[in-house]
């Protein structure tokens, strides 16, 4: 066996290693609510998000993977070493983030250490960089959502005469959020690779947030008038289970084929495949089971921040937030967009606590993930680049 083969073995090990690692830490986040509102044991409500993830790559389509293999660096200069470094960095920056309980985007990590591994070996053209015009469209979409947003808010202040400035910041914020989504579902604009990937870090939990906190707000009126509210609790705690699984089988189609996209790419920089062959069964089957491999190791660090450290939850806002997450996860899957499910399960697990009040919610444990969040894609850069540098040394490559 030569050294070659050795270095595409490894690089399809420590891609799944890599999915594994995701398990851990982003796939956490689809039990962390129905475990905090005791909806199921531990044990159980993991068990059944691994099945359910590992159902995931199969339902949705492949469009993340392409994203992943294609979409961010220049396939031209993919070298199995290059894949094995960039993966080496997304790893070791998951698996510290990981240890101290701390919720990362597994999926940033891996676009950080590609970006790091291909700066290193191509220079600034390595990678795909959003077209300037793209860019500019995209300002200006935000722009018009923003002041039709707040616009609509502040008629409606008016009418209800209530603080016009209050309604129109608010209205600013969620017309700039929407507004990107809203054009992809229309079909009127395409937006893709890296300035997706950097501009949904901003988007998908605020989306999240928005879309449980609407979601929330009906349930709560619900159970407002409920005349028996333990038996709604009840009733809740049991449809938590079925969006707990929604949530992890969503995570699967889109999280689970970070691995997908990067064995693809070692296939084709090792001439195995070319580069518009389809996805073979073994590598999304590989990739599943990896990631729900991960899912059955219990991140608990991560699971006791998510269910108890950012609100308290209910089992219909745990309900809420599972629902409202895999909504927000499928659609970012449908246009191949990799987002972190932290993201979203932060934002969705936010909307629900501001329902009772921006006081309900621990802003504290909040600046701390978003912190890390900023640092993914710079911090497992660093450590791939600096990686793939130190083996050019040491190997001559």
């Amino acid at each position: 066996m030569d050294a070659n083969t050795v270095i595409i073995i490894a690089g399809i090990v420590i891609a799944l290693a890599f999915n594994f690692s995701n398990g851990r830490n982003d796939a956490s986040n689809t039990v962390a609510t129905v475990i905090a509102t005791r909806a199921l044991a531990p044990r159980t409500a993991i068990l059944i998000a691994s099945i359910c993830c590992l159902a995931g790559p199969f339902i949705y389509s492949t469009a993340v993977a392409k994203t992943i293999g294609k979409g961010i660096v220049d396939p031209g200069i993919f070298t199995p070493v290059l894949l094995f470094i960039g993966l080496v960095g997304a790893v070791i920056w998951v698996n510290a983030c990981s240890h101290y309980g701390i919720p990362v985007s597994s999926s940033h990590a891996l676009v950080g250490g590609l970006m790091g591994a291909g700066l290193a070996a191509g220079g600034i053209s390595a990678v795909f960089w959003p077209e300037p015009e793209l860019v500019g469209w995209t300002i200006l979409y935000l722009i018009l959502g923003a002041v039709l947003g707040a616009i609509v808010m502040a008629v409606l202040a008016l009418i209800f005469k209530d603080s016009l400035k209050f309604y129109a910041i608010l209205g600013a914020a969620v017309g700039a959020i929407i507004a990107i989504p809203t054009l992809m579902i229309l079909d009127l604009f395409v937006i893709q690779g890296l300035l997706a990937i950097v501009l949904f870090i901003c988007v998908s939990p605020m989306l999240g947030l928005i879309v449980s906190y609407i979601f929330t707000t009906i349930l709560t009126k619900i159970m407002a008038s409920a005349k028996h509210p333990t038996k709604m609790n009840k009733w809740f705690q049991r449809a938590q289970i079925v969006g707990s699984g929604f949530q992890a089988m969503s995570l699967g189609g889109n999280d689970a084929q970070n691995a997908m996209g990067i064995i693809i790419a070692i296939l084709i920089a090792a001439g195995f495949v070319t580069a518009d062959a389809e996805l073979p069964l073994w590598v999304i089957v590989l990739s599943a089971l990896a990631i729900a491999s991960g899912i059955l190791s219990g991140g608990w660090k991560v699971i006791k921040k998510m269910g108890s450290g950012i609100t308290r939850i209910r089992p219909y806002q745990g309900f809420s937030a599972s629902m409202s997450g895999g909504i927000v996860l499928s659609f970012m899957t449908m246009f191949g967009v990799p987002v972190s499910t932290t993201h979203v399960a932060t934002g969705t697990i936010m909307g629900t606590g501001v329902t009772r009040g921006t006081g309900a919610v621990r802003w504290g444990a909040v600046r701390q993930m978003v912190t890390a969040w900023i640092l993914t894609i710079p911090a497992a850069a660093a450590v791939s680049g600096i990686c793939y540098l130190a083996a050019r040394l040491v190997f001559g490559f």
